[in-house]
């Protein structure tokens, strides 16, 4: 009697990290299936049956991206550091990133934005809903600092953190296409600069 091999078993996180990076490195339009089925070491079937369509998957890697890369600003939070410096910190890691040839991806939500935003409207969305992590921590930092006298009590908490979270992936947009440090670096002083008590 045949015996039936058992479906080769795999953990979702870990398959859905790999896809992740893969959509990061390369754009959702530039990956393809077999680049997914390679780097997540599943057949077209197993990819199908567990997340849907490639564009299912991508959403789902959107949200991965978000709840396990982007997530990890809240930490800032949790400084003991005046919060216009945590801030002007987080600006600079920016600069630091971007210019380094390891973090010449950027970000995924930020490229996704750019890539399908316009075209999209639920994948818009997911981009949405992560950039709103960065703006919502410098929104609690803002109002840290302004409570503190580092940051200046008159001004739009919540306008502040749109600006900044503007700033921040407008260095990481910029730096692509030009990764020199003192023209980040006037960005990220200039937008620092609106804080001043």
């Amino acid at each position: 009697m045949a015996v039936m091999s058992r479906p080769r078993e795999f953990n979702r996180s870990d398959a859905l990290e790999k896809a992740m990076q893969a959509f990061w490195s390369q754009g959702y339009e530039a990956t393809s299936l077999n680049d997914l089925t390679k780097v997540m070491g599943l057949s077209k079937s197993s990819l199908y049956d567990t997340f849907g369509c490639k564009r299912d998957l991508f959403l789902q890697s959107l949200d991965y991206y978000r709840d396990n890369v982007t997530a990890r600003v809240r930490q800032a939070l949790h400084l003991d550091a005046p919060a216009n410096q945590i801030i002007a910190s987080l600006l600079n890691r920016a600069v630091d990133r971007i210019i380094d040839e390891k973090g010449r991806r950027g970000c995924l939500l930020n490229n996704t934005a750019v890539e399908l935003g316009m075209c999209d409207s639920e994948i818009a969305r997911h981009c949405a809903s992560g950039l709103s992590i960065m703006e919502d921590t410098m929104h609690q930092l803002i109002l840290r600092g302004q409570q503190e006298g580092s940051i200046h009590a008159v001004k739009n908490a919540r306008a502040l953190a749109r600006f900044l979270t503007a700033s921040i992936n407008g260095v990481f947009v910029m730096g692509k296409a030009n990764p020199d440090r003192a023209a980040l670096t006037d960005i990220v002083d200039v937008a620092l600069s609106t804080l001043n008590p």
